[in-house]
């Protein structure tokens, strides 16, 4: 017979911040194992239908489950801007930023060329640099959004966590030598800069920078620096169909590389669409548990 769990909002501070947190226990929990879990970035309350299904069955199988809202989001929207419009906001600052340089020059330009040519010749040169333009204005809003993705998730949000952790290690029914870290998407990457300065007994990476590898090198460097000095072996996990497999492949082979513990295992697809083999993470749960919790217990005692 599955135990039934207790479920209770906690709060704890971040620097000056307040910031709230789920918490799941196993009926007469009395120094347990515990899960650290890293939200993605979905806004409002929607991690929360993540929490309600991961947080009992994590209970169900002995474990404390603790889901810190970072600042900005969920029960902690108060503490500070939401990432994704931070994220936004640098991306249109940049984008209008270069219009202001790049447009007078297209006009003057447009106009040098255009001098003394016909009609169709001056069009010609006014649309073609009216391209160049946007593209410089695309991929300059696109270089400035991926930079502030990997700044805030390694400072704001590395900071976040780390409060959260200093927080569950001294509560009094957590063994502090076996609390491991999980997550998915943002909080996926969150685990993993995470395991570079915690001694978690383990970690999960569930589809950790599958919609912002590419698109972001300072992001790809900092995961990469991390797992090569992580201080926790690291299981990384995706469905076939998720945005892109590069980062559990790279990140896996990296950890082996520098001799560190990893395991890294591609599920079958999720549902029809990209997005929701993202959603694997948490909505796949009765698929991916044995191989989740079969690891946690190899490394933190089961």
């Amino acid at each position: 017979m599955a135990m039934s769990s207790t479920r209770e909002i906690v709060t704890f501070t971040s620097g000056e911040l307040t910031l709230r947190g789920v918490l799941y226990k196993p009926p007469g929990a009395d120094a347990s194992a515990a899960v650290l879990y890293n939200h993605g970035g979905a806004p409002g309350m929607l991690n929360e239908q993540a929490f309600d299904l991961l947080g009992p069955m994590f209970a169900e199988r002995g474990w404390i489950f603790f889901a810190p809202y970072r600042r900005g989001q969920g029960l902690s929207a108060d503490a500070g801007p939401f990432i994704g419009d931070q994220i936004a906001a640098a991306r249109n600052d940049a984008a209008w930023q270069t219009g202001l340089l790049t447009l007078p020059c297209v006009l003057l330009l447009a106009f040098l060329l255009g001098r003394k040519r016909r009609l169709w010749a001056r069009t010609s040169w006014t649309l073609a640099l009216s391209l160049v333009a946007a593209l410089a204005i695309h991929f300059s809003a696109k270089r400035a959004a991926a930079a502030s993705l990997a700044h805030l998730l390694q400072t704001d949000h590395l900071s976040d966590q780390m409060a959260a952790y200093e927080w569950l290690r001294t509560q009094p029914f957590v063994d502090p030598s076996r609390i491991a870290a999980a997550g998915n998407s943002f909080g996926g990457i969150q685990t993993v800069l995470g395991a570079e300065h915690v001694a978690y007994c383990a970690a999960v990476d569930a589809t950790g920078a599958a919609e912002s590898w590419a698109a972001s090198p300072d992001l790809r460097q900092s995961m990469t620096r991390a797992v090569r000095h992580s201080r926790a072996p690291i299981f990384f996990f995706q469905a076939q169909n998720d945005y892109d497999l590069s980062p559990s492949r790279a990140l896996s082979e990296q950890m082996q590389r520098a001799g560190k513990l990893s395991a890294m295992k591609i599920y079958p697809p999720y549902g029809k669409s990209a997005a929701e083999g993202h959603s694997f993470a948490w909505r796949g749960s009765q698929i991916w548990a044995a191989d989740v919790f079969a690891f946690l217990n190899e490394h933190c005692g089961g």
